[in-house]
């Protein structure tokens, strides 16, 4: 009998169990388990108790079954039960918790109740992680950027065995060993569960590719004005190309809604066009809402995207901002937010103002080893390249050349990054290799 050479080592994979610490929804299976090997029909959408009502909470445990990457993963959402089960990880999700209380309607952070909420739940995940140890997981996805590290003291005062799952890249506190840059997952924060409508861009790009009467090549949209945006649209405004505009929101009508007004805004009105002026509140039928982020979102998606061919798109620098931020101590290397995500899921040509931007999704690209398009440009503050872009607006095919190429570069992401978030799963990633010694390596 031929016996194999022992020197081939076979890994035999356990099956790994994630107890995840809120209702089950079918929005917020593919929020926490994408890229979960299962059949799409096998996750429920409804049960009978809330067959009719969708806000009507589970409160039984639903275990689901499927695989990644090679290993069995059970699922079971359990809400507040089950921190005694000691045969698998424990997950809980400041975001979701903060919206399974009522203190929230959707993913947008909320920095009124943040440390409240962030103390309930350090003072549960301390106590289980007595005996779960490492096994107890703490997701906090705020949008934000700010360390939480820093901002929430979590060195003094979370146990450091708990595992935090973040939407930053890095803290600046030294020596961390527990913290995770959930890349797919915070991904998945913008399109389930779908509060602010993000994942419906994903499906109006099949609309807006056909479109072809843009008014302006570029639009500088900006709903609060300040800082780079303000520096920006005097730029532009200064540059008197009809292909070139700034729109602005009525979102600063109001100071209910925003606190810090420019002393530019009335000279920025009176010098753009008035369809430029993005009215939010409106007669009956044309009032799009009260300032709800949802309300702002649906707005984006039917009022800004059809207004120029090119989005120039304000993003913050964390470089920047660890140089001039007032709490530049609390900054978080993030570079994801709506505005990128809106504008990749739709398809949309975009420069951001910072190269940054640039370079996180390019990197991302190569780290899941997809293929990268150039980027078109050259820069590192938008404000360098103003006047070439303004030049070549008045060349049809030097611009049509560089919109074909910026386009090139933003569809390549969207497949792509669509392809990631598809396959993988950052908090699982952790789950399937925080045990090594448990996965048992046989030599035949």
């Amino acid at each position: 009998m031929d016996f194999p050479s022992k020197r081939i080592g076979v890994k035999i994979m356990e099956k790994f169990k994630v107890y995840i610490h809120h209702h089950y929804t079918y929005e917020l299976f593919w929020y926490f388990c994408h890229g979960l090997e299962i059949n799409p029909n096998d996750v429920p959408t409804w049960f009978p108790e809330n067959q009719y009502n969708q806000s009507i909470k589970i409160k039984d445990p639903i275990t689901l079954n499927g695989k990644y990457k090679g290993n069995e993963i059970e699922v079971i959402f359990c809400n507040n039960k089950l921190w005694d089960n000691a045969d698998g990880f424990h997950l809980l999700d400041y975001s979701i918790d903060l919206a399974e209380r009522g203190l929230t309607s959707d993913r947008g952070f909320n920095s009124n109740i943040m440390y409240e909420n962030d103390t309930k739940n350090k003072k549960l995940l301390n106590h289980n992680a007595k005996y779960l140890g490492s096994k107890v997981g703490y997701m906090y996805i705020d949008w934000e950027g700010h360390d939480a590290y820093v901002a929430h003291d979590w060195v003094k005062t979370l146990n450091p065995r708990i595992q935090v799952f973040v939407d930053e890249k890095t803290t600046s506190k030294k020596g961390i060993s527990n913290h995770h840059y959930a890349f797919t997952n915070t991904v998945w924060s913008f399109l389930s569960p779908n509060t602010l409508g993000i994942r419906d861009y994903y499906f109006f790009h099949d609309y807006l590719k056909y479109k072809n009467d843009y008014k302006y090549k570029i639009n500088v949209p900006i709903r609060r004005l300040y800082g780079d945006k303000e520096e920006i649209a005097q730029k532009v405004l200064e540059l008197n190309n009809p292909h070139i505009t700034v729109t602005h929101s009525s979102f600063q009508n109001d100071s209910q809604y925003a606190e810090n007004h420019s002393d530019y805004r009335k000279e920025l009105l009176s010098q753009i066009p008035k369809e430029n002026y993005i009215d939010k509140r409106g007669y009956g039928i044309y009032d799009w809402g009260g300032e709800w982020n949802s309300n702002n979102m649906k707005e984006n998606m039917w009022k800004m995207f059809g207004i120029s061919e090119i989005t120039l798109l304000f993003e913050h620098s964390p470089i920047v901002d660890f140089k001039t931020n007032e709490f530049a101590y609390m900054v978080g290397t993030s570079y994801m937010t709506e505005k990128t995500i809106s504008h990749i899921m739709v398809g949309k040509p975009f420069i951001p103002f910072h190269i940054e931007t640039v370079n996180f999704y390019n990197d991302i690209l190569k780290k899941y080893k997809k293929p990268v398009v150039d980027f078109p440009l050259e820069y590192s503050y938008i404000l360098e390249k103003i006047d070439w872009l303004s030049e070549i607006t008045k060349d049809e095919q030097k611009w049509d050349e560089f919109k074909n190429s910026l386009t090139d570069w933003t569809l390549n992401l969207r497949k792509y990054l669509i392809e990631i978030i598809h396959e993988n799963n950052s908090y699982f990633d952790y789950v399937v290799k925080a045990d090594d010694k448990k996965q048992k390596t046989t030599f035949i």
